[in-house]
């Protein structure tokens, strides 16, 4: 049963309608790629709004939304509560524009009425606070009692450390209540686990405080220690108990809860923070990509599958992979096609070349929980995340990058196609890996994942990085957030974009056309003597206590930087671009219009040479932009950073 058709067919009068029943049986309990069918759908109808049409078959389904909200655990509320706005403004938008137009302008209010009554439940269900993450931590605090547990567990999921209890009172107001009581009880053992507890959240880089909650727990802490000190008596025999307090409260006094604003900062190094109002105005006037065939643009049929990690805002690289009769792999990935939606030299892209890539910050520097300030994007928040994303199931105008591969790992075919793809399925990592290890291949999506990990242990052996480069990238700090591990289905991701990035780099040498290397080129003495140095290190202490050595190494070891011509030595290429990850890297953009240019077409010298010099001219720019970027990074986190 297709869901999305069947309540297609609801909506226009041309089939039943869809039971509970069937609709949860068919949703396979994929809540957030099934509430976009919904509200996709509940857009259209809207759209298709006329004084002879009613809405009460939209109400019907915003009622399955209500469903799905309420029971199913893994939707993101966040982006409910944007699509239910969304809706309301849009049917004033239609009020507005459309009134003239109708006969009948009361009726269209009316049904509208009906529609936002259903928008405002579903906001107050959206909104009903959720405890299971609280009572979670309760469990593991209170039934565990297992400090490296609830330190694994913080590390996988940092935003545990500001969960609350159903009257709002964050986690780290419990514990420390628990453990002030503690230190009036001779329970030592306990206080000494409180204590322990306490020092873990503040250690955690996601914990913050507002000001209100930092003054209510240090008038706790400040009341608790004047009771145990009144009198000279009783401050001798509670001595150490009120310089355990007194730690405690130092510590919280120095968290500075203020909002951090990144804008003097940003303006220091040229960061942009903010876009242009006519950049909104600008994608908001993108429409849908439509069903059927676009001139120009070839329709991706192979089963696509995006993999990531949870948090990923924008997804902007899918991939396919199938077995051909002959024995052969014909793999696809399938990116965001910037230059599909805007122009290469509109305002837009200029300036998303500017800022030469997303920058994320750490979480901690985050104004409120939903304002999105953690990155500082290339392009504004609704294309970078909805409107050019890889969205399940929406259609999307995409660069795919088609290649035939032998078992043996030779690549007998390949093309680099403009078209539409459809992200089949959004996974994250650790749901990969799971079907992964299943080995089942009873599904599409199984086959698909199978397939690529069997092509990728083929690349593996035909793409052998520097030992020594990928160390120093797993432990540097990435701005960008595009380093991925070797591993499982990350290690899928990181092998597609190097045979990408090294075939249509060899596309552009091959036939003397400009392109925009990404070069790395070291010293090979220097490499060896730095390589010698770790091992020793290794072999004398152990590897885990030097870990950190790496990071210190990223300060003599070579940065990439993006040139003309030049090798990629950390990746042991003669020849490598960047053109995977156009929604947060610009060096991406300039790839995608060199291929309109030289793949596309035909070139003439004339086009060849202005494409030489608008290179060139970007290559200065977005190189420029390395060092501000990397001196904005490190002042903000001195300034702000709470180790």
């Amino acid at each position: 049963m297709n869901i999305e058709k069947a309540l297609r067919n609801y909506l226009n009068s041309s089939g039943p309608k869809v039971k509970e029943k069937d609709f949860f049986e068919y949703t396979n309990g994929d809540g957030n790629a099934i509430l976009n069918v919904l509200f996709k759908l509940v857009d259209e109808e809207i759209e298709k709004i006329t004084e002879k049409k009613a809405l009460d078959r939209v109400v019907e389904v915003l009622k399955l939304a209500e469903l799905m909200i309420r029971n199913n655990d893994g939707v993101n509320r966040k982006i409910i509560a944007r699509k239910i706005v969304r809706l309301d403004q849009k049917m004033d938008r239609i009020l507005s524009e459309r009134n003239k137009k109708f006969t009948n302008p009361k009726k269209i209010k009316s049904e509208f009425n009906k529609v936002r009554r259903e928008l405002e439940r579903l906001l107050e269900i959206n909104e009903e606070k959720d405890t299971k993450q609280y009572d979670f931590m309760k469990f593991l605090i209170t039934e565990t009692k297992n400090i490296s547990y609830l330190e694994y567990t913080l590390k996988k999921m940092p935003a545990l450390a500001n969960v609350r209890d159903k009257n709002e009172v964050p986690l780290f107001r419990n514990l420390l209540r628990k453990y002030l009581a503690s230190l009036q009880e001779p329970y030592e053992e306990e206080s000494m686990y409180y204590e322990n507890l306490i020092s873990l959240l503040l250690s955690q880089k996601s914990f913050t405080l507002t000001e209100v909650e930092k003054r209510i727990c240090l008038d706790e802490m400040y009341r608790v220690a004047n009771q145990l000190s009144y009198n000279k008596k009783n401050e001798k025999k509670n001595q150490k108990v009120v310089e355990a307090i007194k730690t405690i409260t130092e510590k919280i006094k120095g968290i500075d809860a203020k909002p951090k604003n990144i804008d003097e900062i940003a303006k220091k190094y040229k960061i942009h923070i903010s876009f242009s109002p006519a950049f909104f105005e600008q994608i908001s006037l993108l429409k849908e990509v439509p069903e059927g065939r676009m001139s120009g643009r070839e329709e991706v049929t192979d089963y696509t599958v995006s993999m990531d990690k949870p948090t990923a805002i924008e997804i902007d690289d899918a991939l396919s992979c199938v077995r051909l009769p002959n024995g052969n792999y014909r793999f696809g990935l399938h990116t965001p096609s910037i230059l599909g939606y805007f122009p290469y030299h509109s305002p837009i892209v200029e300036e998303a070349i500017y800022r030469k890539q997303s920058i994320y910050l750490p979480r901690v520097y985050q104004k409120t929980e939903d304002d999105f300030n953690r990155v500082v994007p290339i392009f504004p928040y609704p294309f970078a995340a909805i409107k050019g994303s890889l969205l399940e199931k929406d259609r999307r105008l995409t660069r795919s990058y088609y290649f035939e591969i032998t078992p043996e790992g030779e690549i007998v075919k390949e093309e680099f196609l403009k078209t539409i793809t459809a992200n089949q399925k959004r996974l994250s990592f650790a749901e990969a890996d799971k079907i992964i290890a299943s080995g089942k291949r009873e599904t599409e999506l199984e086959q698909t994942l199978q397939n690529l990990a069997e092509l990728t242990k083929i690349l593996d052996q035909k793409y052998q990085s520097s030992d020594l480069y990928e160390k120093v990238k797993e432990n540097m700090d990435d701005y960008a957030e595009l380093r991925v591990k070797k591993e499982g289905s990350e290690n899928i991701v990181y092998q597609s974009t190097i045979l990408v990035g090294s075939r249509v780099a060899e596309f552009f040498y091959r036939n003397g056309y400009p392109c925009i290397y990404r070069v790395h080129e070291v010293n090979e003495e220097n490499t060896r003597k730095l390589q010698a140095m770790i091992d020793t290190l290794n072999e004398t202490y152990g590897g885990e206590q030097f870990k950190n050595l790496y990071q210190l190494i990223e300060g003599l070891y070579p940065k990439g930087r993006y040139a003309m011509e030049g090798s990629h030595s950390g990746l042991n290429l003669d020849h490598y671009c960047h053109c995977t990850a156009s929604l947060r890297r610009s060096a991406d953009i300039v790839e995608e219009h060199a291929l309109e240019v030289c793949y596309d077409q035909n070139p003439t010298e004339q086009e060849l040479e202005e494409l030489r010099q608008d290179i060139a001219e970007k290559i200065q720019i977005i190189n420029g932009r390395e060092a501000p970027i990397d001196y904005f990074m490190k002042e903000y986190q001195k300034k702000y950073h709470r180790r």
